[in-house]
């Protein structure tokens, strides 16, 4: 997968509420803004600049070279249309494809796909939860892939579902064993593996007991694994209550 930069939202501001997510789907979102420049690093910088007082966010913004990761996964991002309360707003991950004319649409596209694919396999969630941002409140998006460009909805589900079966393979860092649904505090995910160990030496000489999984492509430092979802969520509050970035993360063995 195409390089990723975890630019987070500052805590607090109107763009990041705080409030909790357990991934149940994930929604497809184009930008629709086509000016030079606005690419994955300018929606990452909006969201920490002039839009973070506006309740609009997403999760991932993505072009051909570069993915930011805008919003952290464990955390509501305000994207679907349907309400404070709505099921696509509190339940589903946004995946924003930029339109900047720099950027090749296809190999964005493409990078969505795949970013799609790892996301589908870290939280469990079914192709057929893979939806349009039309899906939730009738808006014309995402607007190029609705017509056809640069290929249409059922190719790029084919895709996702090519770059999932590349994934699925077995877990090959150790995982804490715990029979059913196990809930890991997570506060970062990277692609470099010097820079994961680098955050790893951070968190254990801060007196934290860490360590690092490898999944979907990404090396991701964990706290933990609890049975109790709420014993989970207090601890990443704890953390955060510390300056530490952390968010609750679901997996199942």
């Amino acid at each position: 997968m195409t390089q990723q930069k975890e630019l987070y939202a500052l805590a607090g501001a109107n763009c990041r509420p705080g409030l909790a997510l357990l991934p149940r789907y994930i929604t497809i979102h184009n930008t629709a803004n086509t000016s030079k420049g606005a690419g994955a690093q300018s929606h990452a910088a909006y969201l920490r600049g002039a839009g973070k007082d506006k309740y609009v966010s997403w999760h991932y913004a993505v072009d051909d070279k570069l993915i930011t990761h805008c919003i952290p996964d464990g955390e509501v991002a305000w994207h679907a249309g349907d309400g404070g309360n709505g099921t696509g707003n509190r339940q589903s991950l946004a995946i924003e494809i930029c339109e900047n004319p720099e950027s090749d649409l296809l190999l964005a596209t493409d990078n969505a796909a795949e970013l799609t694919a790892a996301l589908m396999k870290q939280y469990g969630v079914p192709l057929g939860s893979v939806v349009q941002h039309n899906h939730w409140s009738g808006k014309d998006c995402p607007r190029r892939i609705r017509r056809g460009e640069p290929y249409d909805w059922a190719t790029f589900l084919a895709k996702v579902q090519g770059f999932f079966a590349v994934q699925a393979k077995p877990e090959t860092a150790p995982q804490p064993q715990a029979e059913g649904v196990l809930w890991a505090v997570q506060t970062g995910a990277y692609r470099v593996r010097e820079n994961a160990q680098a955050a790893l030496a951070a968190m254990k000489a801060k007196g934290y007991e860490a360590y690092i999984t490898e999944s979907g492509g990404l090396l991701r430092v964990q706290l933990g694994a609890f049975a109790v979802r709420q014993n989970a969520y207090r601890y990443a509050k704890k953390l955060n209550e510390q300056g530490i970035e952390a968010f609750v993360t679901q997996k199942g063995n």
